[in-house]
């Protein structure tokens, strides 16, 4: 069974972490031997990391931090 990644998981990652873990689920997506739930799992996972990679590309406003 293929986890889900969560946003909380994957924040700290840098930018280049970010693309091989899309880069690797979106290869995942290619296997024919997935059920249904390993498919969602995916698929949720990819969008959680294009969220964590549009996060790390928005600079922090001076005097601002991000927090979880």
């Amino acid at each position: 069974m293929i986890a889900l990644i969560t946003m909380l998981e994957l924040q700290g990652l840098t930018a280049q972490q970010l693309g091989e873990l899309h880069q690797y689920f979106t290869w995942l997506l290619t296997e024919s031997t997935l059920d249904k739930a390993e498919r969602c799992h995916i698929l949720a996972t990819l969008e959680n990391i294009e969220r964590a990679m549009g996060y790390a590309a928005r600079p922090t406003p001076r005097g601002f931090t991000m927090q979880p």
